[in-house]
Protein backbone atom coordinates (compact mmCIF):
# COMPACT_ATOMS: atom_id res chain seq x y z
CA UNK A 1 0.00 0.00 0.00
CA UNK A 2 1.28 3.35 -1.26
CA UNK A 3 0.87 6.35 1.40
CA UNK A 4 0.13 9.65 0.14
CA UNK A 5 0.05 13.33 1.18
CA UNK A 6 -3.98 13.74 2.20
CA UNK A 7 -4.96 17.51 0.64
CA UNK A 8 -7.88 18.78 2.21
CA UNK A 9 -10.66 19.77 0.01
CA UNK A 10 -10.64 23.50 0.64
CA UNK A 11 -8.32 25.48 2.95
CA UNK A 12 -10.32 26.93 5.81
CA UNK A 13 -8.47 29.93 6.48
CA UNK A 14 -9.08 31.30 2.89
CA UNK A 15 -12.85 30.20 3.60
CA UNK A 16 -13.04 32.25 6.71
CA UNK A 17 -11.56 35.63 4.83
CA UNK A 18 -14.99 35.48 2.68
CA UNK A 19 -16.43 37.16 6.34
CA UNK A 20 -15.57 40.44 7.92
CA UNK A 21 -13.52 38.90 10.86
CA UNK A 22 -12.17 41.80 13.44
CA UNK A 23 -8.68 42.53 12.15
CA UNK A 24 -7.67 41.50 15.15
CA UNK A 25 -8.58 37.60 14.66
CA UNK A 26 -6.95 37.87 11.08
CA UNK A 27 -3.71 39.98 11.30
CA UNK A 28 -1.16 38.23 10.11
CA UNK A 29 1.01 39.89 7.60
CA UNK A 30 1.23 37.24 5.28
CA UNK A 31 3.01 34.84 7.87
CA UNK A 32 1.84 31.37 7.42
CA UNK A 33 2.14 30.33 11.37
CA UNK A 34 -0.38 32.05 13.18
CA UNK A 35 -0.82 31.00 16.69
CA UNK A 36 -4.03 31.05 18.40
CA UNK A 37 -4.70 33.59 20.92
CA UNK A 38 -8.02 34.47 23.24
CA UNK A 39 -8.43 37.71 24.50
CA UNK A 40 -10.30 37.92 27.90
CA UNK A 41 -11.14 40.72 30.16
CA UNK A 42 -10.98 39.70 33.92
CA UNK A 43 -10.64 41.73 37.11
CA UNK A 44 -9.74 44.71 35.80
CA UNK A 45 -7.04 42.99 33.30
CA UNK A 46 -6.92 42.03 29.71
CA UNK A 47 -5.65 38.67 29.24
CA UNK A 48 -4.02 37.41 26.03
CA UNK A 49 -3.00 34.23 25.79
CA UNK A 50 -1.44 32.04 22.74
CA UNK A 51 -0.63 28.88 22.14
CA UNK A 52 2.68 28.45 21.15
CA UNK A 53 3.66 24.68 21.66
CA UNK A 54 6.87 23.55 20.41
CA UNK A 55 8.34 27.21 20.75
CA UNK A 56 11.69 27.69 23.00
CA UNK A 57 10.84 31.04 24.94
CA UNK A 58 13.84 32.38 23.41
CA UNK A 59 12.37 32.37 19.49
CA UNK A 60 9.42 34.91 21.25
CA UNK A 61 9.62 38.36 21.81
CA UNK A 62 7.02 40.51 23.60
CA UNK A 63 6.96 44.16 23.28
CA UNK A 64 4.40 46.92 23.62
CA UNK A 65 4.83 50.21 20.73
CA UNK A 66 2.42 53.03 21.63
CA UNK A 67 -1.27 51.41 22.01
CA UNK A 68 -0.24 48.22 20.29
CA UNK A 69 0.82 44.85 22.18
CA UNK A 70 3.35 43.33 19.64
CA UNK A 71 3.52 39.31 20.41
CA UNK A 72 5.70 37.91 17.56
CA UNK A 73 8.38 34.20 16.99
CA UNK A 74 9.35 31.91 14.96
CA UNK A 75 8.27 28.04 15.16
CA UNK A 76 10.90 25.94 12.90
CA UNK A 77 11.31 22.19 12.35
CA UNK A 78 13.05 20.01 14.32
CA UNK A 79 14.94 18.73 11.36
CA UNK A 80 14.61 18.92 7.60
CA UNK A 81 12.69 16.14 6.28
CA UNK A 82 13.21 15.10 1.54
CA UNK A 83 9.74 15.17 0.55
CA UNK A 84 10.30 11.54 -0.66
CA UNK A 85 10.31 11.09 3.18
CA UNK A 86 7.58 12.66 4.11
CA UNK A 87 3.82 10.84 4.04
CA UNK A 88 1.77 13.76 5.75
CA UNK A 89 2.33 17.14 6.55
CA UNK A 90 0.08 19.15 8.92
CA UNK A 91 2.26 21.02 11.64
CA UNK A 92 2.80 25.02 9.79
CA UNK A 93 6.21 25.95 10.39
CA UNK A 94 7.44 29.80 10.20
CA UNK A 95 7.47 33.59 11.44
CA UNK A 96 4.35 35.39 13.31
CA UNK A 97 3.45 38.07 14.75
CA UNK A 98 0.60 38.98 16.22
CA UNK A 99 -0.46 43.01 16.76
CA UNK A 100 -3.00 43.69 19.49
CA UNK A 101 -4.55 47.80 19.63
CA UNK A 102 -4.79 48.21 23.68
CA UNK A 103 -7.00 51.09 24.81
CA UNK A 104 -5.52 54.54 26.12
CA UNK A 105 -4.05 54.88 29.45
CA UNK A 106 -2.08 51.40 29.45
CA UNK A 107 1.41 52.01 30.85
CA UNK A 108 4.35 49.48 30.15
CA UNK A 109 4.90 49.04 33.33
CA UNK A 110 1.94 47.52 34.38
CA UNK A 111 1.98 44.54 31.56
CA UNK A 112 3.40 41.42 32.53
CA UNK A 113 4.10 38.00 30.95
CA UNK A 114 4.58 34.36 31.51
CA UNK A 115 5.02 31.11 29.42
CA UNK A 116 3.60 27.49 31.04
CA UNK A 117 3.55 24.31 29.24
CA UNK A 118 3.57 26.18 25.86
CA UNK A 119 1.07 28.84 26.06
CA UNK A 120 2.03 32.14 26.57
CA UNK A 121 -0.23 34.96 28.65
CA UNK A 122 0.39 38.46 28.40
CA UNK A 123 -1.55 40.31 31.58
CA UNK A 124 -1.96 43.87 30.78
CA UNK A 125 -3.83 46.15 33.59
CA UNK A 126 -6.18 48.24 31.88
CA UNK A 127 -6.60 52.21 32.67
CA UNK A 128 -9.92 52.69 35.22
CA UNK A 129 -13.13 53.18 33.09
CA UNK A 130 -14.08 56.99 33.74
CA UNK A 131 -17.75 56.85 33.26
CA UNK A 132 -19.08 60.73 32.70
CA UNK A 133 -21.99 61.75 34.96
CA UNK A 134 -25.23 62.56 32.57
CA UNK A 135 -25.56 65.91 31.41
CA UNK A 136 -28.97 67.07 30.08
CA UNK A 137 -28.14 69.70 26.99
CA UNK A 138 -30.78 72.38 26.72
CA UNK A 139 -32.39 72.66 23.53
CA UNK A 140 -33.01 76.12 22.18
CA UNK A 141 -36.07 76.67 19.95
CA UNK A 142 -35.56 79.19 16.81
CA UNK A 143 -37.81 81.43 15.80
CA UNK A 144 -38.34 82.59 12.15
CA UNK A 145 -37.77 86.24 11.40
Amino acid sequence: MELRLLAPFFDLDKEWRMFDLPRILRDTDGMAFRPSTDLIKEDGELKVTVELPGIDLEDVDVSLDGKTLIIKGEKTEEKEISDDDRFLHERIYGNFQRRIPLPDGVSADKVRADYDKGVLTVSVTLPEEVTPEPRQIPVEVKTAS
